[in-house]
């Protein structure tokens, strides 16, 4: 083979290596696929969420997901559960009682990565959130979405106020809630998947 030949020969094989390296690549981002075991209906608990805003903060004695489902696999990490219905109970601001109710439905789970400090941590958000507060002399609506995190080894969704863009708007509340004010969400729910009585574990490969 002339000198010529041997080389084209050399770059032929080089481009060849690199194009199956990056279709290997490629097909690796496309096919890590999340998985949740158990899966199915959920119920979960948490213990004091609160909501702050500027000038106020509403404070519950608890929160409980009644209905909600978890997918066995997501492709992306995206609508890996869904929230259908949720309560908070005996929410307060400043003293005066607040009701906290849903006004859409679903609110949808997802998953973004694994926790770059935490192995046992996955990282997330919720989206669709849509929710109204009402009580003496004050209502106001917040849409929009948390971020947080799952902790596989405690079992808990966990609303860390991070980056929120949860919004007020509809705000007719004495200057405590006003349109525009963002809020901090902040909760720890403890996820029950009814028919395995288990926390899930969320991963991929």
């Amino acid at each position: 083979m002339n000198t010529l030949a041997r080389r084209a020969a050399i770059v032929v094989t080089a481009a060849s290596a690199a194009l199956g390296m990056a279709m290997t690549t490629a097909s690796a981002g496309t096919t890590a696929t999340w998985s949740a075991t158990p899966n199915g209906a959920y119920t979960a608990h948490a213990d004091n969420p609160t909501l702050d805003v500027p000038f106020a903060s509403l404070a519950c004695d608890s929160s409980d997901v009644s209905t909600g489902t978890i997918n066995a696999t997501s492709a992306t990490g995206a609508n890996m559960a869904t929230i259908g219905d949720i309560s908070f109970t005996n929410c307060t601001v400043g003293g005066l009682d607040f009701d906290v109710t849903m006004t859409a439905t679903p609110w949808t789970i997802n998953v973004t990565g694994v926790n770059s400090s935490n192995a046992d941590r996955v990282d997330g958000n919720v989206t669709g959130i849509s929710a109204h507060i009402e009580g003496f002399g004050c209502s106001a609506d917040f849409t929009g979405k948390v971020y947080g995190y799952y902790d596989n080894a405690a079992g808990d969704l966990v609303i860390d106020g991070s980056g929120t863009e949860l919004v007020a708007s509809n705000a007719d509340c004495l200057g405590l809630v006003n349109d525009n004010d963002v809020a901090s969400f902040n909760a720890a729910y403890h996820v029950n998947v009814t028919s395995a009585g288990a926390s899930p574990v969320i991963t991929t490969p």
